[in-house]
């Protein structure tokens, strides 16, 4: 394993983040831990939820709006734009069905 392979990218540890990531075509929620395919065609990546970020002088971390991913083989975290994925993300108050 090289250097960029051994980097992970920081997902949102809380499931309930306040934001869900849902596909575009079925309106379906797409779940931290669930496999989805990769997009360009390599096979299935694992959604780990979305990025990490903070405000500047509020330490407390919030969800961002990328994707975090994991490829199983070589094992390594990566971002996708929610569009990349075919999805979007909405704010779980704003998901009224």
């Amino acid at each position: 394993m090289n250097d960029f392979t051994a980097r992970t990218i920081p997902a949102f540890p809380d499931h309930d983040s306040g934001v869900r990531l849902v596909d575009v075509t079925t309106g379906e929620e797409i779940t931290p831990g669930q496999t989805i395919p990769e997009p360009y065609g390599h096979g299935h990546i694992t959604y780990l939820g979305p990025t990490v970020h903070t405000r500047e002088g509020d330490p407390t971390p919030r969800p961002g709006r990328v994707a975090v991913v994991r490829y199983t083989n070589p094992a390594t975290d990566w971002a996708f734009l929610p569009a990349e994925l075919n999805a979007r993300y909405e704010d779980t108050d704003a998901a009224t069905h």
